[in-house]
């Protein structure tokens, strides 16, 4: 099951619950800004979401997952920076916590490269995925944060969110089958779904959507920092998962980066506040 199939089905799954939660709800339609920047967070979001899934198929979840959410929290803490937010003792902790965990984690250690030949995939690549899996995740905090800002409350910005994320996936989808038309390189991408696989399917687009919702709800009550730390933490969960399901070992340097990676997330949040 490729990556377009599964951000299909999660997103369709996503915008069909929102659809019939909003049916439900009092909620009224709020500015056109509001809905704008909840565009722009979902593009973003759905962006992220894609090097994500390609980058934990590719590498180690262990891994992946603390790097995703290091640039996912470090870029709203730049943008405070940069906005005339001062620059506490803490963030600026969590920022040089943060460097050191990328470069311990990106360091190649004696199996990397084995298992990197094994699976024919280049680690720059993989980090490059991670890169942007995490500036994607970053893009979808400040706009959701602006959609809040100027209106919008929860349903409607998430119903934007999942609409735009739609678009973004079948847009590609369009494109990679006008593709394989038109050359001989690459194949028709494939949109089915082992019915084995659909309980996991439909858990991925409920909790994305859960997921949308707790950010949403945790912005309004208190601050970006804190709704974005704890969103931010989900590496923790990954990482033992993958350690429970999947057997995936770490190297004691790269344990060592992942809880620092980890830490950072901690730090640079808590520094905004």
């Amino acid at each position: 099951m490729n990556v377009l199939a599964t951000l299909l089905m999660t997103q369709v799954i996503g915008l069909l619950a929102t659809a019939g939660l909003l049916a439900v709800s009092v909620e009224v339609l709020p500015s056109t800004s509001a809905l704008v920047w909840a565009g722009a967070a979902g593009l973003s979001g759905v962006a992220g979401l894609g090097c994500l899934y390609l980058a934990l198929s590719r590498g180690t979840m262990g891994l992946v997952a603390p790097l995703a959410a290091l640039v996912g929290a470090a870029l709203p803490a730049l943008v405070g920076i940069v906005n005339g937010e001062a620059a506490s003792p803490l963030l600026l902790a969590g920022m040089v916590l943060a460097l050191c965990a990328v470069v311990v984690i990106s360091l190649p250690d004696s199996s990397s490269a084995a298992e990197a030949a094994q699976r024919g995939t280049s680690a720059h690549a993989e980090l490059a995925l991670i890169v942007l899996s995490g500036l994607g995740f970053a893009g979808f905090y400040l706009f959701i944060d602006q959609s809040r800002a100027n209106g919008g409350e929860t349903w409607w910005p998430i119903l934007t969110v999942r609409m735009a994320g739609l678009s973004v996936v079948v847009l590609g989808l369009i494109a990679l089958t006008i593709r394989a038309a038109l050359t001989e390189r690459g194949s028709r991408p494939s949109l089915r779904v082992p019915l084995r696989l659909m309980p996991l399917v439909v858990l991925s687009g409920l909790g994305d959507l859960g997921g949308n919702l707790f950010f949403l709800l945790a912005n309004a009550a208190g601050s970006l920092a804190v709704a974005v730390v704890l969103s931010s933490l989900y590496p923790v969960v990954t990482a033992v998962l993958a350690r429970i399901f999947l057997r995936e070992r770490l190297s004691r340097s790269r344990l060592m980066g992942v809880a620092a990676a980890i830490g950072g997330v901690v730090l640079i949040a808590a520094g905004q506040t």
